[in-house]
């Protein structure tokens, strides 16, 4: 299952990354108050993501290249 996650951003107050999948779409992630909880529970979810052995994963490290990966996808996967 491939699985893409954004980078850490700011949103309505605290701070928080999303993640797709061609299976559920795009996922809003949760608002952390400090950013270090956000960037500890990305890593969290990029290292639950490549846990399985055909399990490809990308970790975007902009919001620049996540909505290019999600834009490059789009349609390629029955969501």
């Amino acid at each position: 299952m491939l699985a893409v996650v954004g980078p850490v951003i700011t949103r309505e107050g605290g701070y928080a990354f999303d993640s797709w999948t061609p299976e559920k779409g795009l996922s809003r992630g949760y608002n952390y108050r400090r950013v270090e909880d956000a960037h500890y529970a990305r890593k969290a979810e990029i290292k639950s993501h490549g846990a399985g052995p055909a399990a490809p994963m990308v970790a975007c490290a902009t919001i620049d290249e996540f909505t290019s990966i999600l834009a490059e996808h789009h349609g390629t996967f029955d969501c």
